[in-house]
Formats: C-alpha cells, structure tokens, sequence
C-alpha cells in the first residue's frame, strides 16, 4: 500500500535523476503481447538467505523515487533519474539535466480525458523531459466501478496525442489486478509495491505472490513495475508496521524481484524524504543509499 502524499496535487513531490540523459525513443515498445502467467505456475524465486550482491537488480535504466522535497544532488548522485512533477511546462522544464518527469495527475477514483485532462498532455505532448503520466494511485473497482474505462481513455489518449513517446502508470493493490489490467485501462505500465519488511520481519515470498497473482489476472510482465521499500515507519507519527530494511535485507529485496520481474521499463523507490507516515526513509541510511548506488550503476 502506497502512503499519503504530503505535498498537494497541483505541485507533489518530486524525485531525482541520473547524469546521464536518454532521450525517449520515438515511440514505446511494443507491450500489448500478453505473458500471462496461468493460475497456479511457478514464479522463479531467491530464497530470503541465499546471498545476494548489489548487481543482482530488475534491469532496466529508468529510476522512479518520489517524495523528494527539493532534494537533488544526493538522489542525483545514487541514480534515479525520474521525477515525480505536476503537470506545468515550467516544473517539467525546471527539472535538471539527465532527468525526466513522470507528471502526477492521479484521482483516486479515475475519471474520463476531460478537456482540463486533454489540454495538459497537449501542452507536454512534444516534450523530451516527459516519460510518463501518474494517473492513479490504488484505485479501487468496489467504489469506483467506472474506474477502468475512465484510465482507458486516458491511457488511450496520452497514447495517440503522443505517439507513443510517453506512458501512462498506475499503482494497483491485489483486490485489483483483474478489474484494472492492461486490456482493460490500456495503461502502460502498472505499479506493483510488494513491501516485505514489517515488525513480523521481512517476508520476501510477499513479492513473488503478488507478482503471480497479478499476472494470473492479466496484468503481463511487460508492464509491471517493481515498487521498493526504502521505509520505515519505526519514527512515523501515525501508526507503526513496516520497518525499514537493512542493506542486506535491500539486496535479497532486489535480487527477489528481478528474478521474478527481470527487465522492467521503470523501476519505483519508495520514498526519499520523511513523512508523518513514513519515517525513516532513504535520506536517513547512507548503507542503503550506497546498495541503491551500485545496484544502478
């Protein structure tokens, strides 16, 4: 489960990027070939103790981290090189060299490309430094039954004013994997945050049984995105459950997933600066910065 945002829509949190700048191909893969995983088939999984090093990561050379709150030299420097923007030409093109946005127009409950929605991507649509729209976060099908169509047409929509160049992405809980699969909302890509570490201790088979299941219910691997537990909540002020995890615990968490989702088009680190419902984050461990560092290089 996703934690509250501290920051408002209109101008959320951002995150920070890498030197090097890629710029986006002219259109995306092709993802529309569906690896469904069948119910019941094996996910390859690390077993919690076999030992693991700071390369064994899901490749991919795009990094998502939010919740910077004006950091960004140190995010800049371990490797993440995607930022979480509103949706303004001048915060798009504020962002440093090497770094992309991923623009945040997300609704709990989704609802259709609207002229305000169409007018935002029409207005980003020819700009490098645009990777993707964050169009929800956890929807959920019981209270929001016209959830799925409504990302359809916004997916549909960022997808043809584009021309492919930049994707749509959303974070789903397991409830709803089958109501809001590829098929259905045409997103491009979707956000799977499987956190293992809590106060029972770190539970790595949570990854692989979220992936499977989300894959038994038609969301292919294509379009999966790894979310990371960077958190804690040992100092949060709301509530205590999930505990940071150590460095160690990072690699397994790494190695887990990429054996279970090896090549994504993104990966997600959640979170770099504290929360009253997360805290410690990554800011606070300089042994887990230095894990993320060496995973990306």
């Amino acid at each position: 489960m996703r934690l509250p945002r501290l920051l408002a829509v209109a101008a959320p949190s951002v995150l920070l990027g890498l030197v090097a700048f890629a710029q986006p191909s002219s259109a995306q893969p092709n993802l529309d070939q569906p690896a469904l995983l069948r119910p019941g088939t094996a996910v390859a999984a690390i077993q919690p103790g076999r030992a693991t090093t700071a390369a064994s990561a899901p490749a991919t050379s795009q990094h998502f981290l939010t919740n910077l709150d004006g950091a960004r030299s140190a995010p800049s420097s371990i490797g993440f090189n995607l930022f979480d923007t509103g949706a303004s030409a001048s915060q798009v093109n504020a962002l440093p060299n090497g770094v992309r946005a991923v623009v945040w127009v997300g609704q709990k409950c989704p609802t259709p490309a609207d002229k305000a929605f169409k007018s935002k991507v029409r207005s980003l649509a020819n700009n490098a430094k645009v990777f993707a729209w964050y169009l929800s976060d956890e929807p959920h099908v019981r209270s929001c039954p016209g959830g799925p169509a409504a990302l359809a047409s916004r997916a549909s929509y960022i997808r043809e004013v584009t021309e492919g160049r930049q994707r749509s992405f959303i974070v789903l809980t397991d409830e709803d994997y089958h109501a809001f699969r590829p098929r259905v909302t045409k997103v491009s890509m979707i956000g799977i945050d499987a956190y293992p570490c809590s106060i029972k201790g770190c539970d790595f088979s949570k990854i692989r049984s979220k992936v499977t299941k989300a894959r038994s219910a038609g969301v292919w691997l294509k379009r999966i995105v790894p979310v990371y537990q960077a958190f804690g909540q040992e100092d949060a002020t709301d509530y205590t459950w999930y505990l940071q995890p150590s460095a160690d615990q990072t690699r397994t968490l790494l190695a887990t997933w990429a054996a279970v989702v090896p090549s994504p088009q993104m990966d997600y680190t959640y979170g770099w600066s504290n929360q009253s419902s997360a805290n410690p984050t990554l800011v606070d461990s300089p042994d887990l910065q230095a894990v993320y560092r060496e995973s990306f290089d």
